[in-house]
């Protein structure tokens, strides 16, 4: 008998008289596997309806502005993947002081995208994280702020340079905005319908900006 179907003991002594079936390692665990998930769905799904703290309405006003992404495809109502979360709390942990910066100017100028771009860019303690942050949400990938600053000061001095970076995780990866506006998919993953390659691509605003029902 494999092992997970032996009878646990305590159930013969609670049931003396047999009106009960008897439980088993296996039933005993994939009940306890079933309450685990309903837990963590149960916990999921209140996540998802808690509203969003003003930081991180700032940085999907940010990231919009910066990326020319609608903020309701970067960080959806319905969002299981939680990328934004992910990119924030990795912002926080490698350039929380300047990071904090561009949340104070996306808040300021939270009605003007252009205004976000403009003053990111005018602030030198600004202006390579932000662009870090544009190549996160397309690449999946962490380029630092100071890496991208001394490929500036490469170019002017007419020398090539390899930018190291590091991907942030594999949903990162999957997820990069570059697919989307490419209309295609990473190597390796694809949740496309199979032959989508014989029709002709949606077109782009369906990507990066459409949210409501195509007609409406």
């Amino acid at each position: 008998m494999n092992e997970l179907d032996r009878e646990v003991p305590a159930q013969q002594a609670s049931d003396p008289v047999g009106r009960l079936p008897y439980l088993t390692r296996r039933t005993v665990l994939a009940a306890a596997a079933a309450a685990t998930a309903a837990v963590t769905l149960g916990a999921e799904r209140a996540a998802a309806l808690a509203p969003l703290s003003d930081d991180m309405i700032a940085f999907k006003n940010l990231s919009a502005a910066l990326t020319g992404i609608s903020a309701d495809k970067l960080g959806p109502a319905t969002d299981a993947l939680e990328l934004k979360q992910e990119y924030f709390n990795w912002l926080m942990d490698h350039r929380p002081k300047q990071f904090a910066t561009l949340l104070q100017i996306a808040k300021t100028n939270a009605a003007t995208p252009q205004a976000i771009i403009d003053n990111s860019q005018s602030n030198p303690d600004t202006r390579f994280l932000a662009r870090s942050i544009v190549m996160m949400w397309y690449l999946g990938a962490w380029y630092d702020p100071d890496n991208l600053k001394a490929l500036v000061d490469a170019r002017s001095a007419d020398q090539p340079m390899f930018i190291p970076h590091t991907v942030i995780s594999p949903k990162a990866y999957t997820q990069g905005w570059l697919w989307r506006v490419i209309q295609a998919h990473p190597m390796g993953y694809s949740d496309m319908q199979f032959g989508y390659w014989t029709r002709p691509p949606d077109p782009l605003p369906d990507f990066i900006s459409r949210t409501a029902p195509k007609g409406t």
